[in-house]
């Protein structure tokens, strides 16, 4: 007969305790492994290798270590676990679950080897467990731009420890919950792609007038439609620097898919736009992201920052609006067909760019203007209802994750309900 043993499980004796206390010894690699790099060899554990709190080993790296190199301390084995100590994921925790090929830690992975290794996936998941927005080895990180833990930290991190029937029960009873999670995050993940593939779909057949019926199935080119194709500047270049007011001053990371970002824009004194006159912004201009990891990025210009400038990295197509409309131009630019055309022209150099000159030679459909206001109208209709679904999975996917996180907590409180057949 079931019986709930979440009464037992709080009721009996846990032990206040921390990581250092339970493990055999805690060590980090050495800051000279990274010159070891070889195409095959051991595996060699980087902060990259830590994702979502779990040890992902798709793209390696690997090392040959010379016999006078002693790396016996952090050779990683079966129950180990793995926090990762420096850089924008630091505090991210794994466990080694199963059997691993010979592989050791860089010096930003710290590697706890537990006396006992059947505590390994009791520890990992307090370990997991969030106080707040952050867990408890999270917290500990210090220093600014590029936080940091020590050793010490680790061994500090504080652990409260069931009785060994009990934690066999927790952590079967928060994998149980964690897999049904996992399965409705998977889906959720797969209906995100669904609707990214659909908006695809949407602006494809936009651009190719199969969206609405058109007319006039002529191409153009851009530089046909356009009163000015120009670029902005950097600052430094003429020897501005950023103040809390004045002119905006819009960079790459405020062109966003269609939209503009203006959580984080900079300004600069009106002194630079009297020097860089060309790439003063004007409402309705379309901009594209040209330098760069956002490169073809395209919003069009807002009363929010008319008047702003453009740094070097933003291109300004300034369109004859008797011939072309703004969100017209914009849906071009995003559709997979130019999107494709962008990527393919982009010169790789120090970093990817795409010259004016191409962006003036790319062609798009020219349909009246009516028949583009006619499909910008279709194309934001369907827009609207797929950003509501977006809207939708990402609120689901924020919820899995808060559950994710009630769980663990419940579960270190001695709070969660366990259901199980046989007696504890």
């Amino acid at each position: 007969m079931s019986n709930t043993v979440a009464s037992s499980v709080a009721s009996e004796r846990w032990v206040e305790t921390t990581v250092g206390e339970l493990a055999e010894y805690i060590t980090s690699g050495s800051r000279d492994w990274s010159k070891y790099y070889a195409d095959s060899g051991a595996i060699f554990i980087r902060t990259q290798d830590i994702n979502r709190n779990r040890l992902s080993l798709n793209e390696v790296a690997f090392v040959k270590l010379p016999e006078k190199v002693e790396g016996k301390r952090s050779l990683v084995r079966k129950g180990d676990l793995l926090v990762t100590i420096t850089g924008a994921n630091v505090g991210k925790v794994a466990v080694v679950e199963g059997e691993i090929p010979e592989a050791y830690v860089s010096q930003s992975v710290c590697l706890v080897r537990l006396r006992d290794p059947s505590l390994a996936k009791f520890v990992h998941l307090q370990l997991t467990a969030k106080r707040g927005d952050k867990t408890t080895v999270e917290a500990m990180a210090y220093g600014l731009g590029r936080p940091v833990l020590n050793l010490e930290n680790i061994r500090s991190a504080p652990i409260r420890l069931a009785p060994h029937k009990a934690q066999v029960l927790i952590v079967a009873e928060i994998e149980k919950q964690f897999s049904r999670l996992d399965e409705a995050v998977v889906n959720l993940n797969r209906v995100k792609a669904n609707l990214k593939r659909y908006k695809a779909a949407v602006l494809k057949a936009a651009v190719e007038g199969a969206l609405v019926p058109i007319k006039n199935r002529q191409t153009t080119k851009i530089c046909e439609v356009a009163d000015l194709v120009t670029k902005g500047s950097s600052p430094n270049w003429q020897g501005f620097t950023y103040a809390d007011s004045g002119v905006v001053f819009v960079r790459s990371q405020n062109v966003g898919w269609g939209n503009l970002d203006l959580s984080d824009v900079a300004h600069l004194p009106s002194a630079f736009n009297e020097k860089e006159r060309k790439s003063v912004l004007r409402i309705g201009d379309v901009l594209l992201n040209i330098v760069g990891a956002s490169i073809g990025r395209t919003a069009v210009v807002t009363p929010e920052i008319e008047g702003g400038n453009v740094n070097q990295a933003v291109a300004v197509i300034r369109l004859n609006k008797e011939r072309m409309l703004p969100k017209y131009l914009m849906l071009n630019l995003l559709s997979p067909g130019t999107q494709t055309a962008i990527h393919t022209e982009k010169v790789d150099v120090a970093r990817a760019n795409v010259s004016l000159s191409d962006i003036k030679d790319f062609s798009v459909l020219f349909p009246s203007l009516a028949e583009q206001g006619t499909m910008v109208a279709e194309v934001e209709r369907r827009m609207s209802v797929i950003e509501e679904l977006e809207a939708t999975v990402e609120a689901n996917l924020t919820r899995a994750d808060r559950l994710r996180q009630s769980i663990l907590q419940r579960a270190f409180r001695g709070e969660l309900h366990i259901e199980n057949k046989s007696h504890v």
